[in-house]
């Protein structure tokens, strides 16, 4: 049997791997737990990964927070099968094979089926190849037998060499029937902004078995409305994948749609005709949004016209980048992906869009850029969206405006950023950032010791027996707490939330008195003062 160190480091590389081919988190985990992992051992070990992947940029705090977790992991006894794949393990001198695992045990050893005098690799249940589920998740190297019976459907081969698993990997089996293909809410980014309106969108739309199958025809509506129409083909010459891979697709130009300003969402239902005559329609399989008069593109995928409100995302200083343009793409894109990682955010995505406006990768000033945004974000409103201008060369985030702040773009976003209404949010958008920059100044500052400052003088001899002692106490981190000591005695303390001087009555001795003043503030930082007051009494 795998340690339990062993089973980790297999599952590791196997989470690590997918995700980097573009499988999404959810993917990876349903197909784990469908292979018999426990959900919770499972979640721990993509979330392991995902702290990972945050250390890069955020190495101090996240590190030790990883360190922690992985500790905290190890102290869970956990029983996991041995095999991702469910690939058959064959070992002679048992008496047959146990078809629920498909390993040679004896009958006394088999929980499930078991079938004397037989190797397992002789039992068609026990044959491994590409399993497609009832939800549509392609798992591969799956036994045979366990696919049919969770009424999944087993294919001799690899999923990666089946065309519904290798292009369609994270959706539901009803809305990975179908696939329209191109970046940008179907605007291909190559072509230049005067252009995204006579853009051409591929529909394609995967047939598992198209025997009896006539015709495919993809239908545009708006509003249930039938704008247009065009047919599906499997020829290898419609942009369809190769000829008679079951994968039928065509070219849609959205200048068909009838004239309009803004943005349209457009939906598409597919209609399959058979040799019986009769038709099965798949209603709204999928929405494009197509851009008409201007240069506001939505990038997050649930843009709705219904929407309240908006965040669009203009360039400062990539125009002297190397593939500038292609870079603020890009952190545009990680700019959705890590507001969405609030959860609020993440389910309310029907109540605002986020835009990238691709009129200019610079901009002169405030007024300039607040005309760009009227000019070519038809939607845009002052009073209720808020525009954030990515620029690399700025350390923090910087309200530059009323509802326009200016930021790095590797910056996360606190977590109470949803604690309020979005109009509260956007307008006081700076104080839910955290750049790089900022994040170091708040390690730095959390262990960043109180300041004390003695105003009494060393270098003379008091003639007196009592004294006023003054000094003053500032913290970056409060409450502070205060302590006078002599020769391990408290003389005095104090609790402190705000800077403050101090004066505190002392009796002294005759001769040399060692005073010390201890503060801890509420990370437990310390600071020490000490100081020696001389002493002649007469």
């Amino acid at each position: 049997m795998l340690s339990k160190n062993k089973i980790d480091k297999k599952l590791k590389n196997y989470i690590k791997e997918n995700l980097s081919k573009g499988y999404s988190k959810h993917a990876v985990r349903h197909v784990l737990v469908k292979h018999g992992y426990d959900e919770n051992y499972v979640d721990g070990l993509i979330r392991k990964h995902s702290e990972l992947q945050f250390v890069k940029v955020y190495s101090i705090f996240v590190s030790l927070l990883f360190i922690f977790s992985i500790f905290a992991f190890n102290l869970i006894k956990i029983n996991q099968p041995q095999q991702i794949t469910g690939l058959v393990a064959v070992s002679s001198g048992n008496d047959g094979c146990c078809t629920s695992i498909c390993q040679q045990t004896s009958k006394n050893e088999c929980y499930g089926k078991f079938i004397a005098g037989k190797k397992c690799n002789e039992i068609e249940e026990c044959n491994v190849g590409c399993c497609i589920d009832k939800e549509g998740y392609c798992l591969t190297n799956y036994l045979s037998g366990n696919c049919i019976t969770n009424y999944g459907t087993i294919i001799n081969k690899d999923c990666r060499d089946l065309v519904f698993c290798r292009n369609i990997t994270d959706k539901s089996y009803s809305s990975r029937l179908y696939s329209i293909k191109s970046k940008g809410a179907g605007i291909p980014s190559l072509k230049p902004a005067a252009d995204y309106y006579k853009s051409s969108f591929n529909i394609q739309y995967y047939i598992y078995d198209k025997a009896n199958v006539l015709s495919v025809r993809a239908e545009i509506k708006d509003n249930a409305k039938l704008i247009d129409s065009i047919e599906l083909y499997d020829d290898g010459s419609h942009n369809d994948g190769a000829k008679n891979d079951n994968l039928y697709g065509n070219n849609w130009v959205s200048s068909r749609a009838k004239e309009f300003d803004g943005f349209k969402k457009f939906d598409v239902d597919i209609v399959v005709k058979y040799a019986d005559d009769s038709q099965q329609s798949i209603n709204k399989s999928q929405s494009i949004v197509v851009l008409s008069n201007n240069k506001c593109l939505p990038i997050n995928n649930e843009w709705s016209a219904s929407a309240g409100h908006g965040i669009i995302l203009a360039a400062q200083n990539y125009e002297g980048l190397k593939d500038g343009r292609q870079k603020f793409e890009s952190d545009a894109q990680n700019f959705a992906v890590s507001l969405f990682s609030i959860d609020t955010f993440s389910n309310n995505k029907d109540k605002f869009n986020i835009y990238r406006l691709e009129q200019s990768l610079s901009y002169f000033n405030i007024p300039t850029l607040v005309n760009l945004v009227s000019s070519y974000c038809p939607s845009y409103s002052n009073k209720k969206d808020l525009v954030v201008v990515l620029d690399s060369s700025e350390d923090y985030c910087v309200l530059e405006s009323t509802r326009i702040a200016r930021m790095n773009p590797q910056a996360l976003f606190y977590r109470n950023i949803t604690s309020i209404g979005f109009n509260e949010s956007f307008a006081n958008f700076c104080s839910y950032v955290l750049t790089p920059k900022k994040l170091a100044d708040e390690i730095v500052a959390y262990a960043t010791p109180p300041k004390i400052t003695i105003f009494n003088m060393e270098n003379i001899t008091y003639n007196a027996s009592a004294i006023n002692l003054s000094f003053s106490i500032s913290a970056l981190n409060y409450p502070v707490n205060y302590s006078v000591l002599r020769d391990k005695s408290i003389l005095a303390s104090k609790i402190l939330n705000e800077e403050s001087e101090e004066s505190i009555q002392l009796s002294l001795e005759n001769g040399t008195n060692p005073i010390l003043i201890k503060a801890v503030d509420r990370n437990r930082n310390k600071a020490f003062a000490p100081i020696l007051l001389n002493a002649t009494i007469q």
